[in-house]
């Protein structure tokens, strides 16, 4: 007989013996459907239920605030598993009955937000982002989705405690997500767009990868290296990069920072998916030239605009026009060696498209 079926019928047992006033016996049989499954609400609701009516009132409290507390946890849980699914609508629903239980849940509250703003109700998403600020004060992901959101003022560039947060909660999973799950195709082009430009020819390049995450980069560029370098914000993404042995030196620095301070220049500068993070460029490509060989080359990839300029989407990413870029590069004099539009990933099974720039120094 099956787990559940146990379950049950010690949960009915238990129910017939409250309501026959058995109060010490139900307990017993609720504190035995917990021993096989200490997430069982109705359990947890029952011993509370029987404390209370023993008197033992902090025991019931107890018992009640572990119950609350559990059933919000398995309503989140199903929302993020409709979330995951694109069922944007059955996610907000599970969401804010949890928040009917408890209403300050912070898992909940961000669900939302994160709901509406990938349904494009910016507004809405904007008020959960503002909720989650107001219990939790300055926190740097909810900041950041606010300008997003269009609520606060666009920054120049993200932050870089929202990149670190960012990117050390994705750290354990990054590589199987972007392989598996969005198809990731960054890497593979900026590969194939060395492999073009040297025209078959043998290559012993000296590359600096930025923003390096995990080494998808590092390991699809290795065959034309003698030397890697990796720079990046986050401390997990790069403990995953140290174990697959691309990298001759990684060094856990923000992008601008390490651009102004580094005292070694290289043939080709590799930025995937990174500058999705900027969205003024002049200070970022005008630190670039420092770092770059005579003849040297920069190679990264854009998520594109139509419009002019540059915006934060509701993704928190920055996409880039084609003109801006030129303008900027222009001025900082790097020769436009190539621009081609690419799919670089999946997005709930949908394309998401980009650039890919190639410039020379």
């Amino acid at each position: 007989m099956p787990t559940d079926s146990f379950v049950f019928n010690w949960i009915s047992q238990a129910e017939e013996l409250f309501n026959k006033g058995l109060l010490e016996e139900a307990d017993k049989i609720f504190a035995k459907v917990l021993k096989r499954d200490e997430k069982c609400v109705v359990a947890l609701n029952g011993r509370g239920r029987i404390s209370e009516a023993l008197g033992f009132n902090d025991r019931a409290i107890e018992f009640f605030q572990k119950a609350n507390e559990q059933e919000v946890s398995n309503y989140c849980f199903k929302a993020e598993k409709a979330s995951d699914e694109a069922s944007y609508q059955d996610a907000i629903e599970c969401y804010k009955n949890a928040l009917n239980i408890i209403d300050d849940n912070l898992d909940a509250i961000w669900g939302l937000a994160e709901c509406y703003a990938s349904i494009e109700e910016t507004k809405t998403a904007a008020r959960w982002y503002q909720k989650y600020l107001d219990l939790e004060p300055e926190e740097p992901e909810a900041m950041h989705m606010l300008s997003a959101m269009g609520a606060l003022q666009t920054p120049d560039r993200a932050s870089e405690d929202y990149i670190k947060i960012l990117f050390d909660r994705f750290a354990p999973d990054f590589d199987q997500l972007l392989k598996n799950d969005l198809d990731y195709r960054v890497p593979i082009l900026i590969s194939n767009t060395i492999e073009h430009y040297l025209n078959s020819q043998k290559a012993n390049l000296e590359i600096l990868d930025l923003g390096c995450g995990t080494g998808l980069c590092g390991e699809a560029v290795k065959q034309f290296s003698s030397r890697i370098d990796g720079v990046d914000l986050s401390v997990q993404m790069l403990k995953k990069a140290k174990k697959k042995l691309v990298y001759n030196n990684l060094i856990n620095s923000d992008v601008l920072s390490y651009l102004k301070s580094a005292n070694r220049t290289y043939d080709i500068v590799l930025a995937a998916d990174v500058f999705v993070y900027f969205g003024a460029f002049e200070a970022l490509f005008s630190s670039l030239k420092k770092v770059v060989k005579p003849r040297g080359l920069i190679l990264f990839s854009l998520e594109m605009q139509r419009s002019s300029g540059f915006s934060l989407t509701s993704s928190g990413r920055y996409s880039h026009s084609r003109p801006y870029v030129r303008k900027v590069a222009d001025q900082v004099g790097f020769t436009e060696i190539l621009v081609k539009s690419e799919t670089l990933r999946l997005e709930y099974g949908e394309p998401v498209w980009g650039d890919i720039w190639l410039y020379q120094k």
